[in-house]
């Protein structure tokens, strides 16, 4: 059978927009009544990387993760929200910013904090998404300067605590190596449906420090592979360039054949991104094998540079930072390039978009052929 992936437009976040399309996904799927019964314990993670507002593009929007609740609270199960983002960044503050603790207290479900912890195949996990019965992913389409996009799969990994997420960083730094990681994390609870925020998305060098684009549309799927191989083909991205699509697909994880996945709702030409901005440079590393990634080195890498004009001494890139790389000196943030590993966990975390990524001469030349 083939996977199915529901595409629908949504082209503001509207209250009534929002439900309507909610409304028209799950019943293009088949019907609430097929991802859940009543008494059923639902975990909904959404993608709340940093304490941000719904605004800046970096978090799923509120009001998506909202309906979403509230369908699931209708429909008599137990709703628990949630997830943890890395760089020591305080979770009470994500949860207020990101407008979770409005929509837990308005609806009655529980926020919860992941401090019950599962260790499989060496990857502490949230013990909550092995203990619910339904897991719902809500990612946000964004664009990643290490993994070239960040959507079903990737979410997955907000299932490690903060605090862990960190050493992994350290533990594989090379971009194709972490793909795998994080396709392992993702196989050890594969989410029974996934829905996308694309409503807004993030081009460009994100995921927090990238380009807004109105890209007005809303995917569902209960297979995420799929889902990320219809989003990569909607900003010209082929899916087997990308390292983790092609390397759950080769698992058994899900699809992403395009002959093998059935569109619903709107067309898949329907969502194509004109000049979408991609990531610079790691668009193509996907098809690049290790042994040239590790060859190429300083040519081809991106490098963290601290604009200390915009810097405000948070020390989020500091507590992010898996090598202590980073430190105050002089009342200036410096980074040690002698011990970086170019994770980029501090540009992924830093929530005043006060560090930029600077190119190896391999990734300037490749622009300028591009040009």
């Amino acid at each position: 059978m083939r996977s199915q992936v529901v595409i629908l437009k949504c082209p503001e976040y509207f209250p009534s927009s929002i439900s309507q399309t909610i409304d028209k996904l799950f019943i293009l799927l088949g019907g609430i009544d097929n991802f859940v019964k009543s008494q059923d314990k639902v975990f909904i993670k959404p993608n709340l990387l940093s304490a941000s507002l719904p605004e800046e593009g970096i978090t799923t929007h509120p009001l998506l993760v909202k309906e979403i609740c509230k369908r699931f609270k209708d429909m008599g199960a137990k709703v628990f929200l949630g997830d943890s983002p890395g760089g020591g960044i305080s979770l009470e503050e994500v949860y207020e910013k990101t407008g979770m603790r409005k929509i837990a207290q308005e609806l009655g479900i529980e926020l919860i904090k992941f401090d019950k912890i599962r260790k499989i195949k060496d990857y502490p996990m949230a013990e909550i998404v092995f203990e619910c019965d339904r897991f719902i992913s809500l990612p946000k389409f964004k664009t990643h300067a290490l993994t070239t996009i960040t959507a079903g799969i990737k979410n997955s990994f907000g299932l490690v605590p903060g605090i862990y997420k960190t050493e992994l960083h350290l533990k594989y730094p090379n971009p194709k190596e972490f793909s795998k990681v994080l396709v392992d994390i993702f196989s050890l609870r594969k989410p029974d449906l996934v829905i996308v925020d694309g409503v807004v998305s993030m081009g460009g060098n994100g995921p927090s420090a990238g380009i807004l684009k109105k890209t007005g549309f809303i995917l569902g799927s209960k297979d995420a592979v799929a889902i990320d191989a219809v989003l990569a083909k909607a900003i010209g991205l082929n899916p087997k360039n990308i390292s983790t699509i092609y390397e759950a697909y080769k698992q058994g994880l899900g699809e992403m054949r395009g002959e093998e996945i059935e569109i619903l709702g709107e067309s898949q030409e329907s969502i194509l991104q004109k000049d979408f901005p991609l990531p610079r440079g790691y668009s193509f590393l996907g098809i690049l094998p290790s042994s040239i990634l590790k060859w190429g080195g300083k040519l081809i890498k991106l490098k963290p540079v601290i604009r200390n004009s915009s810097c405000k001494r948070c020390g989020v890139c500091m507590n992010s930072c898996p090598v202590k790389a980073i430190d105050i000196r002089d009342k200036e943030i410096k980074i040690d390039y002698r011990i970086c590993i170019k994770c980029l966990c501090c540009y992924e975390f830093c929530p005043h978009k006060a560090i930029y990524l600077e190119r190896g001469i391999f990734l300037k030349l490749l622009d300028l052929v591009k040009r």
